[in-house]
């Protein structure tokens, strides 16, 4: 399955789930009041992968990473979730990522940073 594939199956799930219509803003008076309801619910919705990351960081303090599995399962809820927000956003992960990727490339060790 491809990213973008992969894309379009999760943010079907998250539609269904009522996510979409939860971060979704409806009705408000005024532009700027509608803007800034779009900007808290970005933020809260960002920091879900901060929880999920949170998450992994538990699992592997916790368990000194004994448990595989559970760290998986975070770090694909990681995925997942921006995933998801890129979607609800408009943006494709697939160009996003190769761009930034491919960008990457130029930026030299550590990104020209001392260890």
């Amino acid at each position: 399955m491809e990213l973008k594939e992969i894309q379009e199956f999760v943010f079907r799930e998250y539609q269904k789930n009522g996510y979409l219509d939860m971060w979704t803003v409806k009705l408000y008076s005024t532009k700027q009041e509608k803007e800034q309801q779009q900007k808290i619910n970005d933020v809260a919705e960002l920091g879900l992968i901060v929880t999920e990351i949170s998450e992994a960081i538990e699992i592997i303090r916790k368990k000194d990473n004994e448990d595989i599995e559970k760290l998986a399962e975070e770090c694909s809820d990681i995925i997942i979730r921006a995933l998801n927000f890129m979607s609800r956003k408009g943006l494709d992960a697939t160009s996003n990522i190769c761009h930034k990727a491919n960008y990457n490339l130029s930026r030299g060790n550590l990104h020209g940073k001392a260890v």
